[in-house]
């Protein structure tokens, strides 16, 4: 038997999990809203109920970057329900979408992750347990393909072609420059730097003094002092003789390309450096 976790443990588990559920929405005549759940769920709240019931996810076919082109899903035909619509509708062109959803943040709309969006297929297989659906995703992506493969820290540099695919960034809006006020072996302040509170994180900065250039990274930037903090100290205080060049950093995680919603065919990720070359964008997805 395992043993009984403690009330602490279990809330902290909670907190970390968000209890992730798939929710599936089948395009027929009348769609069909259902959730790999025990019991119903509604999404948001308020709004659409996905009813509970047994799925299980088949074939995955997926591309080189991740994207699943194939899908087969099983849906539970134990009450002859999912028999029912195969047999009166046809599933041939009408979508599968298949999103991620946290249980314990269902209060917005927008608060999920697509997983999949494609053409269904029309069922060959009807059984008595399970009726297998099978879906392609909506559009080829031969002109997506890598040319570099996954790693858990991206490889990129900020600012070079492949960090700005689409050339939807304007690099230069993302750099200052000027004239440092004051600072220390491992400050610099000026107050001309108006941007948020951690806007320089993990950029790049280089500091002149005596014609002589001083390349260092950006630990944080306080936006109420105005303060640059560096990596590494300098070899004298940073003074009014001083200048420099930041350049807007990435913190180089998944999490941080994809802005939370980017991922996938409805995604989209203009807004972080014009995108990578992997992720696609809103007008990708199928209709």
């Amino acid at each position: 038997m395992p043993k009984t976790l403690e009330a602490a443990v279990v809330t902290q588990m909670d907190a970390e999990g968000k209890r992730p559920c798939l929710l599936f929405e089948l395009g027929l005549s009348t769609t069909l809203y259902f959730a790999a759940y025990k019991a119903n769920v509604t999404f948001p709240t308020g709004g659409q109920v996905y009813t509970a019931k047994a799925i299980e996810i088949g074939n995955v076919v997926q591309a080189m970057e991740g994207q699943i082109q194939r899908i087969t899903v099983n849906f539970g035909n134990v009450s002859k329900d999912m028999s029912s619509y195969a047999n009166n509708q046809d599933f041939r062109g009408c979508s599968l979408v298949i999103k991620r959803i946290y249980l314990d943040a269902v209060g917005a709309a927008e608060n999920y992750n697509e997983v999949f969006r494609g053409y269904m297929e029309q069922p060959q297989d009807i059984g008595r347990l399970w009726l297998p659906v099978t879906a392609t995703s909506g559009k080829g992506l031969d002109r997506k393909m890598l040319n570099f493969p996954y790693q858990r820290m991206c490889p990129l540099e900020f600012g070079d072609t492949r960090c700005n695919t689409d050339g939807n960034a304007d690099l230069t809006a993302l750099t200052a420059s000027g004239t440092a006020d004051s600072g220390s072996t491992t400050t610099l302040v000026d107050n001309a730097l108006t941007q948020a509170d951690d806007y320089w994180n993990y950029g790049k900065i280089k500091i002149t003094k005596a014609t002589v250039d001083y390349w260092r990274v950006v630990k944080d930037f306080v936006a109420g002092t105005d303060t640059v903090t560096f990596d590494v100290a300098m070899p004298f205080a940073i003074d009014s003789d001083c200048t420099y060049v930041v350049y807007k950093g990435c913190s180089k995680t998944w999490d941080a390309c994809g802005a939370g919603s980017a991922w996938g065919p409805s995604g989209d990720n203009s807004a972080n450096f014009g995108g990578c070359v992997h992720v696609s964008k809103k007008s990708d997805a199928v209709a």
